[in-house]
């Protein structure tokens, strides 16, 4: 382990020190964010995984036990413009996997293959992931939505797969899910117990599961959703801003806003304080629970989804299958946690909060 973390720090020119907080807590927060990108950049090049002796002596696996090689694959956004979320499912896997003793080969970004609207040649994109490879590794985890298209692609590759998402595959491989529609029912819900009868709703449209539990919850609760009110947009703080100002321009814009994530929430938020002075107060609740959503002013109100879970269960059933222990298409389900913080409150509630970042 010594050897190795030395290594790494050579690679790097970061002390050993730093290279093994990187690397035994995914949420460690540097200075200087591309040097942890670089840690965990290296690590993965020179296959680096914790000292064999050490794993075997804490969780009783045998030495001898294979090594498994494993690719993560994140769908649902470009490299260029990173979801804090699935950055956090990132660097948490990357440690488990680690910590089971298992090499990270490979990790991918490609946004077009959760979009059903995209035409480009799929099978051609799916391909070029193997093209340089000599040897295929033993799995694949897929971070993110993912089409059936692109998944029946992947399924030529790879006969071992595990989705992490809050969209179902509809068993076409293993999942672990916290389902998208769930998440915002509860969010409607929440803003309606406060008194919010006109909610907009700011994320995917096409087939996301968060936008239809959106429709269902307003329908559930006798509400009619406005066209004005619904914003179909990329998840980034950019589209968030830019639906921020859709609604500034309404005449009667919602009193409550869900959004499919926190980074389009934090968007918003930067564009309420852009125009303060407008005296437009919307309830803003969203999904994830981000690092970022404990330091927004007024902190944002959330629905955490439990990261370390979906990776430990993922993980477990991606071992199980490689290893032949079911053979069957498996989901696990996880619920979601509303955190009630200050950026939502009761409807015509006379405390104003300030919105800035």
């Amino acid at each position: 382990m010594r050897v190795s973390l030395k290594q790494i720090a050579e690679m790097t020119g970061v002390s050993v020190s730093t290279v093994g907080r990187i690397l035994s807590d995914p949420m460690h927060k540097c200075a200087n964010e591309e040097t942890r990108k670089k840690v965990l950049a290296a690590a993965r090049e020179i296959n680096y995984i914790p000292n064999a002796a050490a794993r075997s002596l804490k969780s009783g696996v045998k030495d001898e036990q294979r090594i498994y090689s494993v690719d993560i694959l994140l769908t649902r956004y470009s490299s260029e413009s990173a979801d804090p979320f699935y950055d956090e499912l990132l660097m948490i896997a990357e440690k488990e996997l680690r910590s089971k003793g298992c090499i990270v080969s490979g990790v991918w970004h490609q946004a077009e293959l959760s979009d059903d609207k995209y035409s480009a040649d799929i099978d051609t994109i799916v391909s070029g992931f193997y093209a340089d490879r000599q040897q295929r590794s033993d799995g694949l985890i897929i971070i993110g939505k993912c089409t059936a298209k692109a998944l029946r692609s992947l399924k030529k590759h790879e006969k071992n797969l595990i989705v992490i998402s809050r969209n179902s595959t509809n068993y076409e491989v293993d999942e672990v899910i916290c389902d998208g529609s769930r998440l915002a029912a509860c969010a409607v819900s929440y803003l309606e117990k406060l008194g919010h009868t006109k909610i907009g709703y700011v994320g995917d449209c096409h087939n996301e599961a968060r936008f239809s539990g959106y429709q269902s919850a307003m329908v559930k609760g006798h509400l009619t959703p406005d066209i004005d009110y619904i914003f179909d947009t990329v998840p980034n703080e950019r589209s968030g801003y830019a639906a921020m100002e859709h609604f500034l321009r309404l005449p009667d814009p919602p009193t409550g806003i869900y959004c499919a994530n926190d980074i389009l929430a934090v968007g918003m938020l930067k564009c309420l304080r852009s125009h303060r002075s407008r005296g437009y107060e919307p309830s803003v609740i969203s999904c994830d629970d981000i690092e970022e959503a404990q330091y927004t002013v007024p902190m944002l109100t959330t629905i955490a989804l439990p990261k370390n879970e979906m990776v430990k269960f993922a993980l477990m059933l991606l071992l199980d299958r490689i290893n032949g222990g079911h053979k069957a298409v498996a989901r696990i389900e996880l619920e979601g946690t509303l955190v009630k913080r200050a950026s939502c409150r009761p409807f015509r509630e006379l405390s104003e909060p300030e919105y800035y970042i």
